[in-house]
């Protein structure tokens, strides 16, 4: 188990239990209390917003408002340029997965960045990548577990590395939309509403069940392209 799944593991505990001490959490993954502690520490210079109190028998708790609170916060609302409708053939992805339970979806707002960080420590061990240097992201928000994969396009679903895994996405119609600006999840997540809207108004109808795609290109750190997947039955007469 590589560190990042230990801590993406601690994190979900942490979520559960809510408030416990270093002691059960070090007995329940089997690692001393000190190793404890610095994952404990490591999470919250994350972002995980544990409060502590003092002392070895001291104790540790997630902030409610924090468990209540969605990744989304205000930011710039992207400028309404046009987006286009895509038709993409099958692909496949592999890559660093994470997964939460949708009423804890802020804790992708900390762990998405780490994904992308081992992906490009082990993308080297990726085989029949399709084009060296870019990268997709694949998320699927809208069901009980929100999932998301940080990887890179593959040719064939072959020698998956121990520790990430594969996905085979059907060919599918797409709204995409080149986003601007830094790449921070809830900037992020406000430009996927934003065009989800957008679409809706042109009478076109976003798949909430289906994986939507961000599309990052090598050397461009500044603007990634958004995919939303479209409903069979979207309306026609839209300008592709």
């Amino acid at each position: 188990m590589t560190k990042t799944q230990r801590l993406i593991e601690l994190m979900m505990r942490v979520y559960e239990k809510r408030t416990f001490t270093v002691e059960d959490m070090a007995s329940e993954f089997g690692v001393s209390y000190r190793t404890m502690l610095r994952y404990l520490h490591e999470l919250s210079g994350m972002g995980v917003p544990l409060y502590a109190e003092a002392g070895r028998a001291g104790g540790y708790s997630l902030l409610p408002s924090a468990a209540r609170k969605g990744i989304m916060t205000d930011s710039i609302q992207p400028a309404a340029d046009p987006f286009r409708r895509v038709l993409r053939p099958e692909i496949h992805i592999v890559g660093i997965e994470f997964q939460a339970p949708f009423t804890a979806v802020y804790m992708a707002k900390v762990m998405i960045p780490r994904l992308w960080s081992e992906l490009e420590r082990r993308r080297h061990e990726i085989v029949r990548q399709k084009q060296a240097g870019n990268s997709t992201g694949v998320t699927l928000s809208r069901s009980k577990i929100y999932r998301y994969v940080a990887g890179v396009e593959v040719s064939h679903l072959h020698e998956i590395p121990q520790g990430m895994v594969g996905l085979t996405l059907p060919a599918c119609e797409y709204a995409v939309y080149t986003h601007q600006g830094g790449s921070d999840r809830a900037e992020t997540d406000q430009t996927f509403l934003w065009l989800a809207e957008k679409l809706r108004q042109r009478g076109l109808e976003p798949n909430m069940t289906a994986y939507s795609l961000e599309s990052r290109h090598s050397g461009d750190a500044q603007s990634m392209d958004i995919y939303i997947p479209l409903l069979d039955n979207a309306a026609e007469g839209v300008s592709p």
